[in-house]
């Protein structure tokens, strides 16, 4: 097709590589090669962007892609090293009643406010910290503001876009925020963590990131409000944040959600048991292991392996004979001898009656068989 090659050069124009998304570009990701993505899904999904990527989000803003994508549909664009090029069609290929439209003076005057925009702006904190508040897209705000986080740490910028991020109106840009504000973003986590509103993503960062500072209330109705909308991630943030603090209020809710639950959660429910590192973890751990719930078995046997005691080990031996299940037979094996290595005095292969417990043997897998009695029990 015949057209007009437009080439416009200037040493102003940052260092990226733009192209079309093509087959080649495809295969290119496929060998390794790292795309900028500005989080613009229609825009990263036409143009294939590499370079410094904090420079790429601080040219790339809303206007920009804008401009790029407008001149995609009929022009063919490239940039690298500064330059940037287009083969122009004769005509306009969009359906107009009349004769042909000559596309070269339209084209012109848009490929050359493209350049201007893509020049390397004289302060890129500032740039990235407008982009950051002003972008139409949020994601493109977070990786803005990221940017300004990750890159520019000490500037004088830094401070007051985080405080605007805070009230950005999307939850995953203001969690992000609140996170890098330190100790003043605190009630920004609060407000996310606790609102009804808030998506799953963001709900379990925040719930994450406050860590300690969320009091067992607040934590608690996270996690009821997670469980009754469904948002598995936040809830799980919640089960975990509850296995590191182990209260008693905390291990009652770890126990509901191991009795109501099913998949996931309730995994993560014996998980955080065991976190808690409390013996008051083993009877719920043990009464799972009681109940016809296959998929739960191997994470209950693996939480008894670190909070279990030897009055574990029969159940566990008797889990490793029923079970079908290799993963969970496994689980068992190996709970029941962590448990073993535990025991005071215990050796591999070591038979022991212990006072507390009469009349209980205590056996590990090992050829040598030996019987070990109290100093006490000798004659």
């Amino acid at each position: 097709m015949k057209g007009t090659y437009v080439t416009i050069d200037s040493p102003d124009i940052v260092a990226l590589t733009l192209s079309p998304e093509t087959s080649a570009t495809a295969r290119a990701k496929k060998r390794g090669a790292r795309e900028i993505e500005t989080g613009d899904e229609d825009f990263d999904a036409d143009f294939f962007v590499t370079g410094p990527a904090t420079v790429a989000r601080a040219v790339l803003d809303g206007e920009t892609r804008r401009l790029l994508s407008s001149l995609r549909v009929e022009v063919e664009l490239e940039m690298a090293s500064g330059t940037l090029k287009g083969r122009v069609p004769l005509f306009s290929t969009a359906a107009r009643p009349g004769p042909p439209d000559p596309l070269l003076p339209r084209a012109l005057p848009l490929m050359l406010a493209a350049a201007q925009r893509l020049a390397r702006p004289a302060e890129i904190p500032t740039r990235l910290a407008r982009n950051a508040q002003s972008d139409p897209q949020s994601a493109v705000r977070l990786h803005n503001l990221m940017s300004l986080v990750r890159d520019y740490p000490d500037d004088a910028i830094l401070r007051g876009a985080l405080r605007a991020g805070c009230d950005d109106a999307s939850d995953a840009v203001r969690v992000r925020a609140a996170i890098a504000l330190g100790e003043d973003g605190r009630p920004t986590l609060l407000d996310v963590a606790k609102c009804g509103y808030a998506e799953d993503g963001p709900m379990a960062r925040a719930v994450a990131a406050l860590g300690d500072r969320i009091s067992t209330p607040d934590l608690q109705a996270v996690l009821s409000h997670a469980l009754r909308t469904r948002r598995v991630e936040a809830a799980r943030s919640c089960l975990h944040a509850f296995g590191r603090r182990a209260d008693p209020q905390g291990i009652k809710a770890l126990a509901r959600v191991l009795t109501v639950e099913k998949g996931e959660l309730a995994v993560a429910a014996a998980q955080a048991l065991a976190e808690t590192g409390e013996e008051a973890a083993q009877p719920l751990l043990l009464g799972a292991l009681a109940h016809d719930r296959p998929s739960l078995h191997a994470a209950c046997a693996e939480a008894l392996g670190r909070v279990g005691t030897a009055g574990a080990i029969l159940p566990l031996k008797d889990l490793e004979k029923r079970s079908r299940d290799d993963a969970t037979r496994r689980a068992a094996r190996q709970a029941v001898a962590a448990i073993q290595s535990r025991l005071p005095g215990a050796s591999a292969g070591q038979l022991s009656l212990a006072a507390a417990d009469a009349g209980a043997l205590s056996l590990a897998e090992d050829e040598t068989g030996r019987l070990s009695l109290d100093d006490d029990r000798k004659p």
